[in-house]
């Protein structure tokens, strides 16, 4: 047995086979990798890690699963595999978490498929499976969400996101992620086909979840300056791949990584390796250089363009984004300086809800006593970002 102390969760007890998985090169390297990607840039709180939050995620399924195991909705065997689940369920993911994910995907990997390939190929795991008699697979299929206790972890209302709204309030001082958790953990369940079933007497803690939710994607996961620096870095990554180094987004040497344990180090300090490495390269292009000091500097992109809205209000977003960064262009903006992103972020799905009220089951659409229905399902954010040295130039053509 062995107690790791939470800021969060306090006392988080594990036992033998857990704590050895938190011993794994492959998990202690989640220690090196910010929850929060580049949010420190605006809240320098924000270096809280996959570890921690991790560990978290475990506690509060620790907690769910001792709850539906007394109820007699899963077994002691169904009970281990949910919380070894938790334990893993951010053991893919990429250096600073989300922000260079999307140039991986274009090469067909994500942080999902990096998870199945650590789990399943590297060697550490596989040795701990075979010891422990462990079923990697039941792990996998609930991470997948082929299993009946998949959304406990991966749902609208999972243990993943009651752990980081409360977690990233936490750190970044940002007090819109505040939930009432417990009350929540107490009355919530989950129906066969990935709904979310809550007790009427938690429903104003499932009207904070999601209203936190909502208010945090606004004011720290899709902050506009956080999301600058995050769009400043893939176009570092992309440069990089084009004129110097086409091994860094190889997906195959990804693999590798993971097939000799090397994947262990690959975590934030990589990508600092690589920016200073290119920095001081005499192969690299000037524009290179300088927009690597730009974002180390902290001197990142600035909006020029925004657009918000709720619930798909806004048409013809991608043709206007179009016509605007062609405008730039045209007034002597580089392409490579112009920064566009369109995001369509879902808060929830109001079919998946159900509410418990005097014994009976019904959608939440149906329940008129709640705020839930007066929610946007979805958040559009819609941006065109320039490089600081061109922002004068850029808000004088955007209209």
């Amino acid at each position: 047995m062995k107690k790791v102390y939470d800021e969060i969760h306090a006392y988080i007890e594990l036992d033998d086979r857990e704590a050895k998985i938190i011993d794994m090169p492959e998990f202690q390297r989640l220690r090196r990798i910010k929850q929060t990607s580049l949010a420190y840039l605006v809240y320098p709180g924000a270096t809280h890690t996959r570890f921690s939050h991790s560990l978290g995620t475990f506690y509060l399924t620790t907690i769910l699963g001792e709850k539906f195991r007394q109820l007699g909705i899963i077994t002691d065997e169904e009970s281990t595999y949910l919380k070894l689940s938790a334990l893993l369920h951010d053991i893919g993911q990429f250096p600073f978490s989300h922000s260079l994910e999307p140039l991986y995907l274009e090469k067909g990997l994500s942080n999902k498929d990096l998870r199945y390939m650590i789990i399943s190929k590297s060697p550490n795991f596989r040795e701990f499976f075979d010891n422990e008699s462990i079923d990697y697979s039941k792990i996998i299929e609930i991470l997948n969400g082929n299993s009946m206790m998949s959304s406990i972890v991966n749902s609208d209302v999972d243990v993943d996101r009651m752990d980081y709204l409360v977690r990233d309030s936490r750190h970044t001082g940002v007090q819109l992620g505040n939930i009432d958790l417990y009350r929540l953990l107490d009355t919530i369940f989950y129906g066969n086909n990935n709904e979310i079933v809550v007790q009427d007497k938690g429903i104003y803690s499932l009207e904070n979840f999601f209203i936190s939710r909502l208010h945090m994607y606004q004011a720290v996961y899709y902050h506009k300056t956080i999301i600058g620096y995050e769009l400043m870095l893939r176009e570092i990554f992309r440069t990089i791949y084009d004129c110097c180094d086409s091994s860094i987004l190889s997906v195959e040497n990804i693999r590798g990584l993971v097939y000799d344990s090397s994947i262990s180090y690959w975590d934030d300090e990589w990508v600092f390796m690589i920016l200073y490495t290119y920095l001081y390269s005499s192969n690299s292009p000037l524009y290179l250089k300088q927009k690597i000091r730009n974002f180390l500097d902290r001197r990142g992109p600035k909006v020029v363009y925004e657009e918000i809205s709720y619930d798909n209000e806004m048409k013809g977003g991608d043709i206007k984004i179009k016509e605007i960064v062609d405008r730039l262009e045209r007034n002597q903006i580089p392409r490579s300086s112009i920064y566009p992103i369109e995001e369509k972020i879902k808060i929830l799905n109001k079919d998946k809800i159900n509410i418990i009220s005097k014994n009976n089951e019904m959608n939440i659409i149906r329940y008129k006593s709640t705020l839930i229905n007066h929610i946007p399902e979805t958040l559009t954010i819609r941006r065109i970002y320039v490089d600081h040295e061109y922002a004068k130039k850029a808000r004088d053509v955007v209209p």
